[in-house]
């Protein structure tokens, strides 16, 4: 009857919190990111000063790169933790194809022709890749793998960005899943692109520092505050976030847009 009686730790109690706190806020400045694209594509056309300016900084651009790594860094955390990573990793591969054919299909719409962007491979399909490869890794020791980030290094640097990868040739499609050897928003890429490298490495440090920090799948840092909560909330459930909040800021901005 006591056992009936004892309450069942929530999410926030049983979960490492401060892996869901790094991805609450990461996933809130990349809301931020595009809620500052999406106005300034369906109100402001593009005539805001502040607002260019913010989409082509180099603060924007850099602080980007950070964001990005740090997000693998703790997709990589998160791979140590999980049962199936392939399944994990499938399941993201499909989400991010529905999501490049739907953008596709709403961009031949007429109605939607020019109001919507065409997303062909974003971080869904980074994060996807890279959790199938290394579950094709897994099993390998962590001294191992550190042999694989010395080889998708030796990759990066020798052969994606030696002058020997032509830019011009990303824009072929399955090169572009790659790399991009320039500021993509400069260089004309929207629809939220991304290539794989250097983004890759990132999930495999993240899986080599959990095995070394969570060697027994615990917590580091004991003490939670209640102000954590709503973050960490965000935090468990950022693919369901992510999609979300696409979804509904093209909704609302593009309902938004017709009265500008």
């Amino acid at each position: 009857m006591e056992k009936a009686l004892e309450k069942k730790p929530s999410a926030f109690e049983r979960r490492i919190h401060e892996i869901d706190l790094l991805r609450g806020f990461l996933i809130l400045l990349v809301i931020f990111d595009h809620l500052m694209w999406f106005i300034n594509f369906y109100i402001c056309h593009h005539t805001s000063g502040f607002l260019n300016w913010y989409w082509t900084s180099d603060l924007r651009f850099v602080v980007r790169q950070i964001v990005l790594m740090l997000f693998l860094f703790a997709c990589g955390i998160s791979c140590h933790f999980s049962r199936n990573n392939k399944k994990r990793g499938l399941l993201l591969l499909g989400i991010s194809l529905l999501v490049c054919l739907g953008t596709h299909i709403l961009q031949l719409t007429p109605w939607f022709t020019g109001r919507v962007v065409i997303i062909d491979f974003n971080i869904l399909g980074v994060i996807a890749l890279s959790i199938l490869l290394y579950s094709l890794c897994e099993k390998l020791s962590s001294k191992n793998l550190w042999y694989v980030v010395g080889l998708l290094m030796l990759f990066y640097f020798f052969v994606l960005v030696s002058e020997k990868f032509d830019a011009s040739t990303t824009y072929n499609p399955f090169l572009s899943i790659l790399y991009c050897p320039f500021n993509p928003i400069r260089a004309g890429y929207v629809g939220d692109y991304l290539p794989l490298f250097p983004y890759i490495i990132f999930l495999f440090l993240g899986v080599i520092f959990a095995r070394k920090v969570y060697k027994d799948k615990k917590s580091v840092f004991t003490k939670k505050g209640n102000w954590e909560k709503p973050i960490c909330l965000l935090g468990r459930h950022t693919l369901i976030v992510y999609v979300a909040h696409e979804i509904i800021f093209t909704g609302l901005f593009m309902l938004i847009g017709l009265a500008f």
